[in-house]
């Protein structure tokens, strides 16, 4: 698998996991779960989202090589 197709792979898993994060949030809502908890489920989707970015522009390909 060259650089290009792992970066694709993992910006697909990231969006997954924003897109979990986001459908949990919803349902903690929902539910009426404490603000704490929902405040954690938004950190992690916005440091994955932030994630998302840096690995679709390449910031962090070194992580990407091959050892």
């Amino acid at each position: 698998m060259d650089l290009e197709e792992r970066r694709n792979l993992v910006v697909s898993f990231l969006r997954k996991c924003v897109t979990y994060a986001n459908d949990s949030i919803e349902r903690k809502t929902e539910r009426g779960d404490e603000e704490e908890e929902i405040s954690r489920w938004s950190a992690y989707r916005d440091f994955t989202e932030h994630a998302v970015m840096e690995v679709s522009r390449g910031d962090l390909d070194s992580w990407l090589e091959e050892e």
